[in-house]
């Protein structure tokens, strides 16, 4: 159900997609879930891996290594396991896109590090720069030595 005056799409949840339906061609941001059937996490982790990196990854799962499987051989821009959307609701973990899916890190001081430069700055005082001769040339064997 949609209604584009009113720009709202109902929940919807898709069944049987497969890798290449135009569903899975690119980033949905809405509320429709395309359920793609895989044999195992294995085969759920090929095909995560397969694509661009994804805004986030969702695993669920009552075994903890599954979950952790999932999170240590993928990439993506976020991460929750047995969890959804709480790691956007929380300033203390950055949010964001890695590749095609964004770039940066948002939320609380992250926005703040994603907009702003450090400079690597060093300014000395030239009152003691006859201790730095051996630096410059001549080489001479005494500074060599």
């Amino acid at each position: 159900q949609m209604d584009e005056q009113e720009r709202y799409i109902a929940p919807t949840v898709l069944v049987d997609i497969l890798p290449s339906d135009p569903i899975m061609q690119q980033e949905i941001f809405g509320p429709v879930l395309p359920i793609v059937t895989v044999a195992n996490v294995d085969e759920a982790i090929a095909l995560i891996n397969s694509r661009e990196q994804p805004l986030a990854v969702y695993a669920f799962s009552s075994d903890d290594k599954v979950v952790n499987q999932v999170l240590e051989r993928t990439s993506s821009g976020g991460f929750c396991g047995n969890d959804t959307l709480m790691h956007v609701t929380l300033t203390s973990l950055p949010f964001g896109g890695i590749g095609t899916s964004g770039l940066g890190m948002y939320h609380g001081k992250f926005t703040f590090d994603t907009f702003t430069h450090h400079r690597g700055c060093l300014h000395r005082s030239m009152g003691r720069e006859a201790l730095n001769a051996l630096r410059y040339p001549p080489y001479t064997q005494h500074k060599m030595g």
